[in-house]
């Protein structure tokens, strides 16, 4: 029977609902009518499979839409009224349904996995009888009977869908693996089917609506639903009566995700805030078109109270005079930006984001994620920047200076530790200076550490030399990883090789090749047995009992095996690759040397991590100890430098 016959018939023994239309140039859906019938998309869908039916040239990706993007639906029912969900709706004949396979859902639904392999469809065919020969030879042929035999076929996208469907994976097929799969007929596992995770929510917070107020980021929400403003206490901004200074961002739910089984994950419940605690005096909430706000109810400054978490207008407000003990104590900045004119005194500690500082600094300024200047002097302190850059204008001494993660620029510097990732240094003495690249003009009596570094001038002083370490990869540690899998790999693929030929050894034994291929037929239904039959047939069965057990043990332990040998192929490319990117760009190049430098390669196979969390001190030590790990590569009082790292050969 021909597809178009079977999709007809598929068609006219199921009534189709108002919002399909299977028409000859394809299945398309009435996006308007769909969103208000009654049990949607997914009604039909269970109908249609349920009748052994099916789609054909499904759009997959369209298809999910329609039954899960509820919010999609609404956003495009307006704009196109029909969509091509398929090229035709066909029948689902029980024996293409005997070729899929159960199934295994894992744990919390949240991961479908299949095993593929060859597949194959019972074929009838006429055999002729052949009667006596007659006096020329020849035996006529005097019937027919009919036979059966296996034909090579293979699983189809659309039919998994709906077998799939069937068995309770109803979302997240990946279908250009499993196309890329059934087109190759591999035999392997393979997860075909996973989860959506919902949208985050988004919690109530709080914006600021003012540019007086020289903030960007909006206070942190507690656990109770308060917001904590304790970060502005030093900020102190002049506002006009009637200005709009916060504004209330509502709570947002996010978008459902789902299980493989169709079943939604739900969004978390986003927290929400009060912003009547927040007003204090000559402040009030006003309730706008667009939102809810505090605004001023009069002219004057700003002053939050961190204690009672309250933003309030005064007209006369104390100046700040440096972070100091008697001024501020320590400070915690949730700010974006921070300027502070005054001096901050030893032992004060300045938390924020993007901070400058126009005088000295003698305590601790550190910024999470923004950057730090320093205009005056930084002595016997410390500026730290998780994730952003650091700038000393003026003189840096017995200071540590760190931007791991970003770029660090010192005019001068004596006897300070400055770590960055790239590090720009006009004059420094006596530093220990740690960096993935670093740019100094001049170097005297320092230790340094780094990959790409480029110096125009280095020398000693007072009789303690520079040394210069560029940190080259240790491929001791990984070149024993590999070879460890590849001894683990070849044992696992000669297992494999091993245990297949037990299973052809096993399925080659005439009598059980007979047992099996009757098997397939009864359990088909090709053969209908008599109660003899079944008698005889039962026992048959337990004859061959231990057999087919065996046979499953072996075919286990082989897909065990196989997944473990591909899980050994995946690492062994993942950590070559690594291995070829290791050691580029790693030089030194010194342009003149007026005086005592020395220059070493140090093995170290985290990089310089492990330099990064260390003191001055133990820096210092650690790089001037000679050990196995490093190599003397330059040494000299004058001329000039150029080093490249190159890779040993294998």
């Amino acid at each position: 029977m021909s597809e178009s016959n079977t999709a007809n018939e598929s068609s006219q023994s199921m009534a189709m609902p108002v919002f399909v239309y299977n028409r000859a140039d394809g299945v398309f859906v009435d996006l308007p009518k769909l969103s208000v019938a009654e049990g949607g998309f997914e009604r039909f869908v269970e109908r249609m499979f349920e009748n052994g039916a099916r789609f054909s040239g499904l759009d997959y990706g369209l298809f999910l839409k329609l039954l899960y993007d509820a919010e999609w639906l609404a956003e495009t029912k307006d704009k196109t009224a029909n969509l091509k969900v398929a090229a035709s709706i066909v029948r689902f004949p029980p024996e293409r349904q005997a070729l899929y396979r159960k199934v295994k859902v894992l744990p919390k639904d949240m991961r479908a996995e299949y095993m593929f392999e060859p597949v194959s469809l019972e074929e009838s065919y006429q055999s002729p009888l052949f009667g006596e020969p007659a006096e020329d030879g020849v035996a006529p042929i005097v019937g027919y009977e009919t036979k059966t035999r296996e034909v090579a076929t293979k699983l189809d996208f659309d039919e998994l869908v709906t077998d799939l469907w069937q068995k309770g994976v109803k979302f997240g097929l990946r279908e250009d693996a499993i196309r890329k799969i059934i087109g190759s007929g591999e035999t392997m596992r393979l997860p075909i089917a996973l989860h959506m995770d919902p949208t985050d929510s988004h919690d109530a917070e709080i914006v600021e609506v003012c540019n007086d107020l020289h903030r960007d980021n909006s206070p942190r929400i507690l656990a109770n639903g308060k917001a904590d403003l304790s970060v502005y206490k030093n900020r102190f901004p002049y506002v006009k009566k009637g200005t709009r200074l916060l504004k209330k961002v509502p709570r947002k739910l996010g978008k459902l995700g789902y299980k493989v089984t169709g079943e939604a994950i739900e969004p978390d419940m986003p927290k929400d805030l009060d912003l009547q605690k927040l007003s204090s005096v000559g402040t009030a909430i006003e309730q706008g078109k667009d939102g809810e706000y505090v605004v001023a109810t009069m002219d004057g400054f700003v002053s939050i109270d961190a204690k009672l978490n309250s933003i309030s207008i005064t007209e006369k407000i104390e100046t700040k005079e440096g972070i100091s003990a008697k001024t501020t104590g320590d400070l915690a900045l949730a700010a974006d930006e921070f300027v502070e004119h005054g001096e901050v005194q030893e032992g004060r500690t300045v938390k924020g984001k993007h901070m400058t500082f126009l005088s000295d600094v003698f305590g601790n300024v550190i910024s999470d994620g923004g950057n730090i200047v320093i205009s005056g002097n930084l002595s016997g302190g410390r500026a730290e920047s998780h994730g952003g850059n650091v700038t000393l204008n003026a003189r840096a001494s017995r200071a540590v200076v760190l931007a791991r993660e970003g770029e660090l620029k010192a005019a001068q510097c004596e006897s300070c530790t400055l770590i960055g990732k790239v590090v720009h240094v006009e004059h420094a003495v006596n530093c220990e200076i740690i960096a993935d690249e670093l740019y100094a003009d001049i170097i005297e009596g320092c230790v340094i550490a780094g990959k790409t570094i480029r110096i125009l001038s280095s020398g000693e002083r007072r009789g303690t030399e520079t040394l210069v370490t560029m940190v080259v990869p240790d491929n001791s540690i990984m070149n024993k990883g590999i070879a460890d899998i590849k001894k683990a790999l070849a044992d696992a693929q000669v297992a494999v090789a091993a245990k297949t030929s037990d299973i052809n050894a096993l399925k080659s034994e005439a009598e059980f090749a007979k047992f099996m291929a009757l098997h397939g037929r009864i359990e088909s239904g090709a053969i209908k047995l008599t109660a003899e039959q079944a008698s005889n047939w039962q026992k048959l069965v337990g004859k061959n009992a231990k057999t087919v057990q065996q046979l499953a043990a072996l075919k286990r332990e082989v897909d065990a095996m196989v997944a473990s040998v591909k899980d050994m192929e995946e690492t062994l490319v993942s950590i070559e690759q690594e291995q070829q990117e290791m050691g580029k760009n790693i030089s030194c190049t010194i342009e003149k040397v007026v005086g005592h430098t020395v220059g070493q390669a140090m093995r170290m196979a985290n990089g310089l991590d492990s330099l990064c969390v260390m003191s001055g001190s133990a820096i210092r030590n650690t790089l001037q100890t000679m050990d196995g790990r490093k190599e003397r590569v330059f040494y000299g009082d004058d001329g000039a430098i150029e080093w490249k790292f190159e890779k040993p050969s294998a």
